[in-house]
């Protein structure tokens, strides 16, 4: 499968590693919040994402690649829609789709320490 190169940087790989994780575009859409033809048509190259589409998933990859270190990847997606002590009961997706990013790293190097909320 081949990747369009976009004009924001990280796109790329973050892209590529978020539809690994996820394992089709219809699910990835659904992480993201778009529609499944947006994720087609990125991977085609016939479409770049929005700024807020692309900050998305690379922020989502960002904390994917984290969780990844942290925890057994099969975890990961379990925990991305688990209520989250360190995030007030929210889910890591609902505070990732909110902008609350920089709560969710802190979760994670929470989870990490061994801390607990």
């Amino acid at each position: 499968m081949s990747i369009a190169v976009t004009h924001q940087p990280g796109f790329a790989d973050g892209f590529r590693m978020l539809l690994g994780a996820a394992g089709n575009g219809a699910l990835l859409a659904e992480l993201l919040g778009v529609k499944p033809s947006q994720v087609t048509r990125w991977r085609q190259g016939s479409q770049v994402p929005s700024p807020e589409s692309a900050r998305s998933i690379m922020d989502f990859a960002y904390i994917i690649a984290r969780a990844e270190s942290t925890m057994h990847t099969k975890v990961v997606p379990i925990w991305l829609d688990s209520p989250n002590q360190f995030l007030r009961g929210s889910t890591p997706r609902e505070c990732i789709k909110l902008g609350r990013v920089a709560e969710v790293i802190g979760a994670i190097d929470a989870e990490d320490e061994g801390a607990y909320a």
